[in-house]
């Protein structure tokens, strides 16, 4: 995926010149809903024949498309207005929840969601593999795209993707370790394909949030588990083997790491919820409702005991990254929602500043992973703007 956001600059000579100029245009174009040929030439600082040039030859490959005219009233005729071809080429993504969920949405070249679905497996009967096949298959077809013209793939998994072995760890659906899940659906679609923690992918999401321009850690409170996504000057933090951020497995107690010894996600997932509403009278079948019922019976004493726990988690990952942000996400913490915030801003007053709440309303995992993929599309028609080796 490209880093790199400068838009290129117009320069050299004969056909190298003319690839580059279509790469800036191309940019513009995908910067923007639409351009005239005039704002293009002032974004790109080409001369008038030039950019008239440029948008033809983008016309002619399939990038670029006319919107009509300008409607607003002016001397002489009104000028084209141009958009980059949203059918060209679309992005997939798919998030797989624990223990037998799978949603793909699919969003075109424009950035517009074309069409998304979601359903329930039973992965002890049909393969892991061939379940994300189906869907994507599915959700294309209900965009009423052929799924040839789906040029990038990823994924967001509910564990650790090792992209040495094309495995998946630590992941509650059956059957995903012994699937080979990315080389199965580059066969299948045969594009790229990218799969990601889904903490990872929520943290993306929270990039929408500009007070977290600067980077961020992100402490997920999940219904299913616990995680962390780091996301800091030169992007996420994966891990060599994809496993950076498995906060939920590390002991809270280094001194004691035996088998029945807390984790952290026994400290702070949904089992300490459940374990702290029971001390506290807090009553809920699971631990997002404990949550909510613990906002709306301004039950203090269990929201400062769990957010104690919560503050020195956040603690220990200040010690190690130092982010200026410091994001809780996840159902449990949304449930808690700015009264549990305020009540670990209380917790660990040092950090108080930096504790945010999830800017993110909707499925932030899906959320971000989609931005992974439209990302990475952008990306790739804009390299191919360019020569070979160039």
């Amino acid at each position: 995926m490209r880093t790199n956001t400068d838009p290129p600059v117009p320069s050299g000579s004969s056909h190298l010149l003319r690839t580059i100029n279509e790469r800036a245009a191309l940019y513009h174009l995908l910067e923007n809903d639409t351009l005239t040929r005039v704002e293009l030439r002032k974004l790109t600082g080409l001369a008038k024949p030039t950019a008239s040039q440029v948008m033809l030859r983008l016309a002619e490959s399939g990038l670029a498309v006319t919107q009509g005219r300008t409607t607003a009233k002016q001397v002489g005729p009104r000028a084209e207005v141009y958009s980059v071809n949203a059918d060209h080429a679309f992005a997939a993504a798919v998030t797989l929840h624990e223990p037998d969920g799978v949603t793909v949405a699919v969003r075109d070249l424009k950035g517009r969601e074309r069409a998304s679905s979601t359903r329930r497996f039973d992965f002890t009967a049909v393969p892991l593999d061939t379940a994300v096949q189906h869907m994507l298959r599915h959700t294309a077809d209900d965009a009423g795209i052929p799924i040839e013209r789906v040029a990038v793939v990823h994924l967001a998994v509910p564990g650790a993707y090792d992209a040495v072995t094309d495995t998946i760890g630590y992941a509650d659906i059956p059957g995903a370790p012994d699937v080979r899940l990315g080389a199965s659906l580059e066969s299948f679609m045969d594009c790229p394909v990218t799969i990601h923690n889904d903490v990872n992918a929520a943290t993306v999401a929270e990039r929408r949030n500009p007070a977290v321009s600067g980077g961020l850690v992100l402490l997920w409170l999940g219904r299913e588990g616990i995680g962390t996504g780091i996301d800091l000057v030169h992007g996420l933090v994966v891990g060599a083997r994809g496993a950076a951020g498995e906060l939920g497995y590390v002991p809270v107690f280094p001194d004691r790491a035996g088998p029945d010894d807390p984790t952290y996600q026994d400290w702070i997932g949904a089992p300490a919820v459940l374990a702290l509403g029971g001390e506290h009278g807090v009553a809920g079948g699971e631990a997002v409702a404990v949550m909510t019922a613990a906002v709306k019976q301004g039950a203090q004493a269990f929201m400062d005991a769990y957010a104690a726990r919560v503050a020195g988690a956040l603690h220990l990952l200040t010690c190690l990254f130092d982010p200026p942000s410091l994001v809780l996400g996840g159902e449990i913490a949304r449930a808690g929602g700015e009264t549990f915030i305020e009540a670990v801003r209380r917790a660990n007053a040092a950090l108080a500043e930096r504790i945010l709440p999830s800017a993110v309303y909707g499925d932030a995992v899906a959320i971000g992973v989609l931005d992974l993929a439209y990302a990475d599309l952008k990306g790739r028609v804009l390299d191919a703007a360019l020569p070979d080796g160039q």
